[in-house]
């Protein structure tokens, strides 16, 4: 009886050993994927589609989560009446554009939390709100062309005006 044991026990304890090791070998060769740093801003394609266009591209930077919140400034700057808009039209150089800033799950939708990696991090109580730690923001003119699509004549004008908005953003406290 006690070699039938044993020897039941010897061939359990080998296949708990087995699968140890081969998921041992399979975690160890598992790539771990980093996120991209974005520095200072990052243009992203394949963002939100808006009627009679190809998907937007899109600035992206890290938020400042100790802030107030993104929205709650382009209103108080812009002075919008609703704390809150996702889009509004703005005038830059005599000409209209609108903003459109993405909400968190749309974020993830098109861009993807994953595939980006915050440099700042903070405690969860030192963050403002349930903001995210990216913003991004696609702009269109008033002929519903892409403005920061590479073709875009604009993209330029576009780009130094997002970058200006967002460095006054983050330097507010």
């Amino acid at each position: 009886m006690f070699h039938v044991k044993r020897f039941v026990q010897n061939r359990m304890v080998k296949g708990i050993f087995l699968i140890y090791f081969i998921s041992f070998v399979f975690g160890s060769c598992a790539v771990s994927r980093t996120g991209y740093q974005i520095d200072d801003y990052y243009i992203s394609e394949n963002g939100k589609e808006i009627i009679g266009t190809k998907p937007l591209n899109a600035f992206i930077f890290e938020n400042n989560v100790t802030n107030l919140p993104f929205e709650q400034f382009l209103a108080l700057k812009f002075k919008l009446n609703n704390l809150l808009s996702r889009e509004f039209w703005i005038t830059i150089n005599g000409s209209k554009y609108k903003l459109i800033i993405y909400e968190n799950s749309e974020f993830d939708k098109y861009f993807g939390y994953s595939n980006f990696a915050a440099v700042n991090q903070e405690n969860l109580t030192n963050i403002v709100g349930g903001q995210s730690k990216f913003i991004a923001i696609s702009v269109i003119n008033e002929f519903n062309e892409d403005c920061l699509s590479d073709k875009s004549m604009l993209q330029n004008v576009v780009t130094v005006y997002l970058k200006n908005l967002k460095d006054e953003y983050i330097k507010i406290k």
